[in-house]
């Protein structure tokens, strides 16, 4: 059945039927205020080149970040739930980049510590993604109990 299928496309590729047939399309959609006639779809479709776009917030050490705050979470036993949960509040917060400070709050890094609030900014904090991600779970811990209900907080407040 495959070969019988194979023998009657090349059959047609090589009869340019087709050709035939597509040009046919192409006179009907003409009539339908498609491309003008002598111009391809691709032609008159072709979208304008896109922007560059930075995917996940321009930070290429997500996923490092994410796997060491996986691997420290585990020693909470904060999996599956619990870890969409910090996923989604520390996406929300930095985009998992450890380099970020807000302009408005002036929160820093991964769990958004605001110095003022939360206390003076512990050494190393600004440079080490580790500080930060251990400092955000001890906080979520202490202040929440779970990331859930810190999320839960986050999606009320706009902070934790």
């Amino acid at each position: 059945m495959l070969i019988l299928v194979a023998a009657v496309m090349v059959a047609v590729y090589q009869l340019e039927l087709s050709r035939t047939f597509n040009e046919g399309v192409r006179q009907m959609v003409c009539l339908v205020r498609g491309p003008s006639c002598g111009e391809t779809w691709t032609e008159a479709d072709r979208p304008e080149e896109p922007e560059q776009y930075e995917w996940g917030g321009g930070n290429p050490n997500r996923l490092d970040n994410q796997n060491i705050a996986r691997n420290l979470a585990e020693g909470y036993d904060w999996r599956d739930t619990e870890w969409q949960c910090l996923d989604n509040l520390w996406g929300a917060m930095s985009h998992w980049d450890h380099t970020v400070t807000d302009p408005d709050s002036g929160a820093v890094g991964i769990p958004g510590f605001v110095p003022g609030a939360h206390g003076s900014l512990p050494t190393g904090f600004r440079d080490s993604a580790q500080a930060q991600i251990e400092w955000g779970l001890q906080h979520i811990s202490e202040a929440h109990g779970t990331p859930c209900a810190a999320w839960s907080y986050w999606q009320g407040s706009g902070s934790y």
